[in-house]
Order: C-alpha cells, then sequence, then structure tokens
C-alpha cells in the first residue's frame, strides 16, 4: 500500500494541476455539458485526471464519474466546491480530494483556489491548516454557536448566528479549525465528492461527525446522496438533533 506521505503528495500535485489551470481562466459564467455544470468545473476537472488518470488509481469525480484503477484505493474528487460562488466573483470555492482504500478513508486535502489556504489529514495522523495542527472550537451550548448550513434554514436552530457560505468542503473545514462551531446539511443532498475530504479532516481533528440518516457516509455511488454533519462537541450535536446514529462520535465519522 502506498505511504499516507505519497498520497497526500499526489492530492498536492492534483491541486496544483486545477489551480495552473484555472489561473489564466476567465469564463466564470459559462455553462458547462450539463444544466447543473459550469466550465470552470470541466477545465479544473480535466486538469485533476491529467495528474490522476496516470498514477493507475481509481478516480470518483463529480464531473466525470468512476472511473477504475488497478489497487483497491480511489480518489474523490470535487474539482470545484463551490463552482456557483465562482461563478459570480464570490471568493470562497475549493478543489476537494479524499483518497479512500475501498470505502475507508486515508488521506484528504481541501485548497482554498483564492487563498491558497490548505487543510489536510491523514487517518490516525491527525488534521492539519497549512501544515499546523487543528482542533474545533469545543462549543457545547448553542448560545454563543455560529453554523453552517447547506439549504434554506426553515426552522428555528438553537444556535446563535447561521452561515449559508456554499462550500461544504470549505464550511466543513471551518469546523475542523474551529471557525464555525458546526455544520448541518439540512436537506441530505450531497454527493460523497462534496464532504469526503472535510469529513476526513473533521474527524482527525476530533470534532463529532456524522449523517442524517444514520447511513454510512462513504461510498462510491455517483448517484447516491447523504447528509454530512460536524460538530465541535456530541453535546452541541445532541441540540441540533443529530447525535442519535451509533457509533458516531468525537473523532469517529467513517
Amino acid at each position: 500500500m502506498t505511504a499516507v506521505s505519497d498520497w497526500l503528495g499526489l492530492l498536492r500535485s492534483t491541486a496544483d494541476a486545477v489551480e495552473a489551470a484555472l489561473a489564466g481562466f476567465d469564463r466564470w459564467q459559462d455553462g458547462g455539458e450539463r444544466s447543473d455544470q459550469y466550465a470552470v468545473d470541466q477545465v479544473a476537472d480535466a486538469a485533476a485526471l491529467s495528474v490522476l488518470v496516470e498514477t493507475g488509481v481509481g478516480v470518483l469525480s463529480e464531473e466525470s464519474g468512476l472511473r477504475a484503477g488497478s489497487g483497491s484505493e480511489t480518489v474523490i474528487v470535487d474539482p470545484v466546491d463551490g463552482s456557483t460562488n465562482a461563478s459570480r466573483g464570490i471568493p470562497h470555492y475549493c478543489i476537494s480530494l479524499c483518497v479512500v482504500d475501498g470505502v475507508v478513508p486515508v488521506a484528504g486535502l481541501v485548497r482554498h483556489l483564492v487563498s491558497g489556504e490548505e487543510f489536510t489529514a491523514a487517518a490516525g495522523a491527525g488534521a492539519h491548516r497549512n501544515g499546523q495542527p487543528i482542533a474545533p472550537s469545543g462549543r457545547e451550548r448553542g448560545a454563543r454557536a455560529v453554523i453552517g448550513v447547506s439549504g434554506r434554514p426553515g426552522l428555528e436552530l438553537p444556535v446563535w448566528q447561521v452561515r449559508v457560505l456554499g462550500s461544504a468542503a470549505l464550511d466543513l473545514c471551518a469546523v475542523a479549525c474551529g471557525r464555525l462551531d458546526a455544520y448541518l446539511d439540512l436537506n441530505s443532498n450531497h454527493g460523497v465528492w462534496d464532504y469526503a475530504a472535510g469529513i476526513l479532516i473533521c474527524s482527525e481533528a476530533g470534532t463529532w461527525t456524522g449523517e442524517a440518516g444514520g447511513r454510512d457516509l462513504f461510498h462510491l455511488s455517483h448517484s447516491e446522496r447523504r447528509g454530512p454533519i460536524a460538530a465541535s462537541t456530541p453535546e452541541l450535536a445532541a441540540l441540533l438533533g443529530h447525535a442519535r446514529q451509533p457509533g458516531s462520535g468525537s473523532g469517529d465519522g467513517r
């Protein structure tokens, strides 16, 4: 099996290729081949595949589907998470990459494609931001909690403030490093590429992680959707109504 450091090196090379491909990109508002796609998604995907396919690793990409590899490892790819933000000039989007062995997460990387800030994690080795260890806020109560959500908050959430920022991967990383206290997908409508790296980073940082319906978060289906959740503590997860499912808890999101 390839060393974790080698996997992180491959993920960094992939992120570098995407950054290079977008450096002179000027068609941010153009659509892609599908109605739910932008041209930037396709350009970034082609750049990521140019690195990954040569290695023989399997790839599951939001944009181009599943490609079998020569071994048991697959890289789950969201070339641009937050592409609607990117299309509108909102500087909050990233590339999200996660290596799984079967469906067990091994290594993950999320790189902000505007600031260059990078979050990484390896199974059993903790989580880092720009090479420095990170940890969640530790907040247990809702009185001063600031949480991120995906979807339109229709119900009154028992927290201080809510943010809808448009990138699940970056929102999860924000929970992992204490910028946000929790993250909820209110619609259970995320593909695994949206959250795989972010959930691993949260788990390794020590946050509570789970899924809205108690299902496994990691899979290799292009069509299945899940509701990823992360909270700084099990107590805050319980307050938000999501500490019911078995097997979830601090540092256990796999």
